[in-house]
C-alpha cells in the first residue's frame, strides 16, 4: 500500500504520538500503547506516571522512546549529548541505504515539541522528508540540512534513530478540522426550550427580588 502521502495533525498535546505515527506512516500506535509505555516505565524505574503524561499527553521522551521499543524496534540516540553535539551513528547516506532505516523521531526540547524525519522512496530512490504534525504535510529535506538542524544549539534537534521491519499500515482515525467543526455546529438545528420552561422562567424574571 502507498502510504507516501500518509500525515497526521496535531491534536491537543498528542505531538509525541504523531510524530511515532508519522514516522512510521501507520496509526498502528495509539494512545493506550503511550500509557502502557507510561506504566512499564513506573514498573521498571518507580518514577511517577504523571512525569510522563498528561490527561492530554504532553508524552516525555522516554514514553515515546519506550512506546517505540514495545513494538520492537530499536532506538538509538544519534547525537551525544546536549553539550557535546557530536553525530554517534551511521551517516543519514548510509542509513538511506538501510532497508531497516524507519526514521528518526526528534525532540526539540525549547519548543517541548516532537517531529520526525522518515524515508521515502521517489523515483527508485530514497529521500528524506520532516514531518512536523503542527505543519501543512511532509516537506523534503535535505541530509545535510537535517544533520545541520541536529548538531546545532540553536535549534537543539535530538533525533532518535528507529531501525526496524516495516510496521504494518493502520489508517489514522478521521480527523476534524477547526473550519469543519464550526460549519457542523452552524448547520445544527438550533434547540429552543420549551414553552412551560420559558413561562416558569419568566415568571421568576418577572418577580421583584426578596429583602432582608
Amino acid at each position: 500500500m502507498f502510504t507516501g502521502d500518509f500525515f497526521v495533525r496535531q491534536q491537543s498535546n498528542q505531538c509525541g504520538l504523531h510524530a511515532i505515527q508519522n514516522m512510521f506512516r501507520s496509526a498502528a500506535v495509539s494512545k493506550n500503547d503511550m500509557h502502557k509505555a507510561c506504566q512499564q516505565i513506573f514498573e521498571e524505574t518507580g518514577d511517577p506516571i504523571t512525569n510522563h503524561e498528561s490527561l492530554g499527553g504532553d508524552w516525555s521522551v522516554a514514553a515515546v522512546v519506550t512506546a517505540i521499543k514495545m513494538h520492537g524496534y530499536d532506538v538509538e540516540r544519534a547525537v551525544s549529548s546536549r553539550e557535546n553535539r557530536e553525530w554517534v551513528v551511521d551517516s543519514f547516506e548510509t542509513l538511506l541505504e538501510n532497508q531497516d532505516f524507519r526514521g528518526m523521531i526528534i525532540h526539540q526540547p525549547i519548543n517541548r515539541h516532537f517531529t520526525c524525519v522518515r524515508p521515502e522512496e521517489i523515483d527508485g530512490e530514497r529521500q528524506l522528508f520532516y514531518v512536523d504534525s503542527q505543519s501543512s504535510g511532509p516537506l523534503r529535506i535535505s541530509t545535510k540540512l537535517a544533520k545541520r538542524r541536529c548538531l546545532s544549539k540553536a535549534y537543539s534537534w535530538e533525533p532518535y534513530v528507529v531501525m526496524g521491519d516495516e510496521m504494518d499500515f493502520v489508517a489514522p482515525p478521521q480527523q476534524t478540522s477547526i473550519l469543519e467543526a464550526t460549519t457542523e455546529m452552524k448547520q445544527r438545528p438550533k434547540m429552543r426550550p420549551s414553552d412551560d420552561f420559558m413561562t416558569a422562567w419568566n415568571s421568576l424574571s418577572d418577580t421583584p427580588a426578596r429583602t432582608q
